[in-house]
């Protein structure tokens, strides 16, 4: 993380998605990162083998831009990784989002060590399973990069530098188990620098994790590591310029039901854990941007911003919709191993060759809305000119428009959405008169209690369709909808 830039991410995510159901993927991808020099080999001792990917794959994860590969064997790209991929994220808005996001405890981090086991032996957290379990017994919940972020807040607030040390870091914030201990972490920490009492350093370990920190920190917008030999924690131009708005960022991040909670560490929690800490979430206020910082932003899109579907039906053709079934089955792996029918999630049905294309999300999307169908009886169609899908279930149809979103473009994407569907709705009253209804579908969770669905369900009698933690969740006031497309 220390060095890693956009180029790299982006590289390294796209041979994971090239190679990912190759026989060998991880020597494809391997030979992929040398052939291109991106980072180094990192070739092992006792067998000679570059094993870059063996490393890299961890920091995918860990950002949750794949799913772990201990709950899906198979290399998956999360919303968050395809969304980086489309063009639709930007390298720092992903950095940003997702260390502010991570928190403690969580689905990744699972092992006990075994000074930790021997440490807690004899007490009410011996019979713990996981380090997840432990930090839930424990009381752990919180959001370090949030943490850092009021701390630094704070000891502006008081007249005291805002900057932390590593020492600062590793003897002051890794002792807060929640995020409202900001107050009394950066109160103590002005007691020690005005010469009061100063907390002694936890230890070697803790170094590490205070380091891994400041790199991790380093490649977000809102923060600045300094270079030097001491390196310090400060905020950055752009964080201190919208330093009222990232404080309400952290303010909903803090809410407790915006955190993953469980003691149970299953695969099927795990799993929950990467489908939501690896989807786009509207329900976070969007990361501030002007008109020059966006422009910015633009050089660190690889591959290029992702540019708007504007499919119109040809008006060479009569402005028809012209109906095909749908061929994304066609394209079914047969290791897609889903979830069974009643449980299917975008992981479950996640397609290999479709993060091939340049709609990576948006056709993933598409799949499962299509497959959820499928599974009811439904019957499928698409039109390549106009209708994402056409969905007719007991003598219904149902027109979807389907996008992939950002906090930053959702209004502007909802409004092209809803005429896209009243102009195919209208086209298609001329070839049926089955009774239908409008969908709108965004690859993105959008909170129940939205505007949005208010605006879309009872002012516009349309359907919506989101995603929460992987899985397809139904905006309607329609019951045939909801049967339709629920589990």
């Amino acid at each position: 993380m220390g060095v890693v830039t956009a180029k790299h991410l982006y590289q390294i995510l796209w041979a994971a998605s090239k190679f990912s159901r190759n026989a060998d993927p991880a020597a494809d991808i391997n030979s992929y990162l040398i052939a291109n020099g991106i980072l180094t080999p990192n070739v092992r001792e006792d067998s000679g083998q570059p094993e870059g990917w063996r490393d890299y794959q961890q920091m995918l994860s860990e950002l949750a831009l794949i799913f772990s590969r201990e709950v899906s064997p198979l290399i998956t790209l999360t919303p968050v990784g395809l969304a980086y991929l489309d063009g639709s994220m930007s390298f720092s808005e992903v950095m940003t989002l997702q260390a502010l996001r991570f928190q403690y405890p969580n689905g990744h981090h699972m092992q006990v060590s075994p000074a930790l086991r021997n440490a807690i032996a004899g007490t009410p957290f011996a019979a713990a399973r996981s380090y997840a379990e432990l930090q839930s017994r424990a009381g752990v919940l919180i959001r370090p990069a949030v943490l850092a972020w009021r701390v630094l807040r704070r000891l502006h607030e008081k007249n005291s530098a805002p900057e932390i040390s590593i020492d600062e870091f590793e003897s002051y914030l890794l002792r807060c188990a929640t995020n409202p201990e900001f107050v009394a972490c950066a109160d103590a920490i002005i007691t020690g620098r005005d010469g009061g009492i100063r907390l002694p350093r936890l230890g070697d370990r803790q170094r590490r994790n205070s380091q891994d920190w400041f790199k991790f920190l380093r490649l977000t917008k809102i923060f600045t590591v300094s270079d030097e030999r001491r390196p310090l924690v400060t905020l950055s131009a752009f964080g201190t310029e919208h330093a009222t708005e990232i404080d309400a960022m952290c303010k909903a991040l803090e809410n407790p039901a915006m955190f993953w909670r469980t003691e149970n560490t299953s695969q099927a929690e795990r799993l929950r854990w990467y489908g939501e800490f690896g989807g786009v979430d509207l329900a976070l206020p969007e990361l501030p941007q002007t008109k020059a910082e966006a422009e910015a932003a633009k050089t660190e899109f690889v591959a290029g911003e992702e540019q708007e579907d504007e499919r119109i039906p040809n008006p060479s053709k009569g402005g028809r919709v012209r109906l095909r079934e749908f061929r994304g089955f066609a394209a079914q792996q047969a290791d897609n191993q889903r979830s069974n029918q009643g449980n299917l999630t975008i992981q479950s049905v996640y397609n290999a060759e479709i993060t091939q294309t340049q709609t990576r999300l948006h056709d993933q999307m598409v799949l499962l809305i299509a497959e959820t169908c499928r599974a009811k009886g439904a019957a499928i169609f698409d039109d390549p000119d106009s209708v994402d899908l056409l969905i007719q279930h007991q003598q219904r149809e149902f027109i979807v428009e389907v996008k992939s979103v950002t906090p930053r473009n959702f209004v502007d994407k909802l409004r092209y959405a809803l005429g896209q569907v009243l102009h195919y709705d209208f086209l298609r009253s001329v070839e049926s008169q089955l009774p239908r209804r409008q969908v709108v579908a965004f690859a993105a969770n959008v909170p129940h209690d939205s505007w949005s669905v208010r605006f879309v369900n009872e002012h516009l009698n349309v359907d919506m369709l989101s995603l929460e933690s992987g899985k397809l969740q139904t905006h309607s006031p329609s019951a045939t909808s909801i049967e339709l497309f629920g589990p």
